[in-house]
């Protein structure tokens, strides 16, 4: 992203640091770490500020861009628009390629944050996507829990189209990101929940693999007419969520399930694209 004038591509669904460290075609670079990092950024600027430009959906006072900062790019975003990728060609050009893969293969989660073409050649193509590395839990649903998300990075992606559906990436600037902690406390009432959950056989058999915690205890129905607790089981620094269902006498688990954890975003047409697994759903309105 160091065209100074960018226009801004976008669509109407999505489901949602000094230095930089700069990958040119081929080079198969995995994260860096923040000591690792250097100051460099493609051409002369160190800091670079960014106007939206086109793609405002709405023309009123309220859609007027408000400044975001990532990394050291600063930029106008506007609650009007949302971003995305124009296609799949351009998706596949950005994230499957041997630049952007490294951050993103292993990563929590990702996303893209922002997405413009340049004006001045609409050939050319900027995308920033915000990476969380991994995550990091510690303590246990009686004392609460610190959930912390470490090896976070920001990624500003030039992609170029060589023909009509062949696309390269041509630079990738990786910026270190501080990490992210929160505390996770539970009641005495949602404590019993949770365990029971836990002590439940079929429960027990949802969780695949090692390390759960529990996300988020609520209740089921409506804020007049609970019906249930809702039991949610994570697994750490993974995609599976166990969930359970518990009567509200905190005598038994009426039913429990498994999902895979998985954010998505919609492509022009209705498709909609899970990240960070490569799944395909269906359900955005066009």
């Amino acid at each position: 992203m160091n065209d100074g004038k960018i226009a801004a591509f976008g669509i109407l669904c999505v489901l949602l640091v000094a230095g930089a460290a700069v990958f040119l075609p081929g080079q198969h670079a995995g994260p860096q770490s923040a000591s690792s990092i250097t100051a460099v950024v493609t051409g002369s600027e160190t800091t670079a500020t960014y106007t939206q430009g086109h793609g405002t959906i709405v023309d009123s006072p309220a859609c007027n861009g408000s400044a975001e900062t990532y990394g050291n790019m600063t930029f106008s975003v506007s609650p009007c628009v949302s971003y995305g990728f124009p296609s799949a060609f351009v998706r596949n050009a950005t994230l499957d390629t041997p630049q952007v893969l490294p951050f993103i293969k292993t990563a929590y989660e990702y996303h893209l944050v922002y997405f413009a073409h340049s004006q001045t050649n609409w050939d050319l193509m900027y995308a920033v996507l915000n990476v969380t590395g991994n995550q990091v839990v510690t303590g246990n649903y009686t004392t609460g829990y610190q959930v912390s998300y470490v090896g976070n990075e920001l990624l500003n992606v030039t992609v170029f189209r060589v023909t009509f559906q062949h696309f390269d990436v041509t630079h990738v600037s990786a910026y270190a990101l501080p990490d992210r902690n929160e505390s996770v406390l539970y009641t005495p009432q949602q404590v019993q929940a949770i365990g029971l959950a836990l002590s439940d056989s079929k429960v027990a058999s949802l969780m695949v693999g090692p390390h759960y915690y529990a996300e988020f205890v609520g209740s089921s129905g409506n804020a007049t007419n609970a019906v249930s607790y809702v039991v949610q089981l994570y697994q750490v620094d993974g995609t599976v969520i166990v969930g359970a269902f518990v009567d509200l006498s905190l005598n038994s688990v009426t039913s429990s399930f498994s999902q895979q954890r998985g954010s998505g975003e919609c492509w022009p047409g209705g498709i909609v694209v899970t990240d960070p697994w490569g799944e395909t759903g269906f359900g955005c309105t066009a």
